[in-house]
């Protein structure tokens, strides 16, 4: 059984079946709001949840990772090309988001939160099941890698930012090894330490691969249970602000740049969609972990997530 629905035409165009994207999506949808109805109904308290969540982070979605590296051909979709455009592209948005947040707000606090909220996406959570679906594995190992640089630059990026704002001084190097030894991304290094070496996990690969997909499912969940789904309308205009350029301005400058690097049709899109995603839930953990406005961090992952639904049909509609 084929396991992903996309199909090339014969001039190299692109299609889409666009039921089974818009009924991933509602999944995905489904899958959050069940975690809001286990917080609403009290049928799992925040204790059980942020262990499950540590879980999922620390163990399930590394293993997935791992898993989409074992016994897969690249091909040519991720080529060294490729990865130096992701590369280009995330330090470009990186400066982009930064300026953008900078000319709207005269507090620096602001300025750190909008940018991170506008450059820091909700990759796994929520891309890559719509890649699952529209590539089968070979848009998991592409998401993988580039899940992988980008937990180098936006963990080194907002650490760096924040901490400048509080005033803490630490080690770059020694934020370079604490990014660097992050369960993601030990994962992606397992993972292409498998592919390199064809190492054989026999009985292994079952179980393995059987906790990587579990992440998904759970983490939706996990997500739900966590998200307000109040506004504060008096944030309206940071936050659609926030929305317009995560959502919208992101996937199509990443877009833009891919068409002068020359990308193929499934470059372009596993781009598009993860550019796209929405605001990451970790904007909000590191708002609060640094003392600064957690609730705005939080309107903002609401509203990129409910948005996401429109914005992606939208996107992939542009290929």
């Amino acid at each position: 059984m084929v396991s992903f629905t996309y199909i090339f035409c014969e001039k190299g165009g692109f299609l889409v079946d666009y039921t089974q994207l818009y009924l991933t999506i509602i999944n995905l949808f489904c899958l959050i709001l069940i975690g809001f109805l286990l917080r609403k109904f009290k049928i799992a308290d925040e204790n059980t949840m942020t262990g499950l969540n540590k879980l999922i982070f620390n163990v399930f979605f590394p293993l997935k990772i791992m898993m989409s590296f074992y016994k897969v051909d690249f091909g040519q979709n991720l080529s060294v090309k490729y990865l130096v455009y992701l590369n280009v592209v995330f330090l470009f948005h990186i400066f982009l988001t930064y300026f953008l947040a900078k000319i709207t707000n005269k507090d620096k606090s602001y300025v750190v939160l909008e940018a991170n909220a506008m450059s820091r996406g909700n990759f796994i959570i929520m891309s890559f099941p719509i890649l699952s679906v529209l590539f089968g594995d070979e848009g998991i190992v592409m998401a993988g890698a580039i899940t992988g640089i980008s937990q180098f630059f936006y963990n080194f990026y907002t650490v760096s930012m924040y901490e400048g704002l509080v005033g803490e001084n630490n080690s770059k190097k020694k934020l370079f090894i604490n990014v660097v030894k992050t369960p993601l991304m030990i994962g992606l290094f397992v993972g292409i330490f498998l592919y390199v070496t064809k190492v054989n996990l026999f009985f292994l690969e079952t179980p393995l691969r059987s906790l990587g997909d579990i992440a998904g499912t759970l983490a939706l969940v996990t997500m739900g249970y966590g998200l307000n789904f109040r506004i504060d309308f008096k944030e309206i205009k940071s936050i659609m602000k926030v929305s317009i350029v995560k959502l919208l301005v992101l996937p199509l400058t990443g877009l833009f740049i891919g068409k002068i690097f020359g990308l193929s049709e499934i470059q372009k899109v596993v781009a598009l969609i993860l550019f796209g995603a929405p605001t990451a839930v970790n904007t909000y953990v590191f708002a609060k972990r640094y003392r600064q406005d957690d609730s705005l961090a939080g309107y903002y992952v609401v509203s990129t997530t409910i948005l996401y639904l429109f914005t992606l049909i939208l996107l992939i509609k542009l290929i």
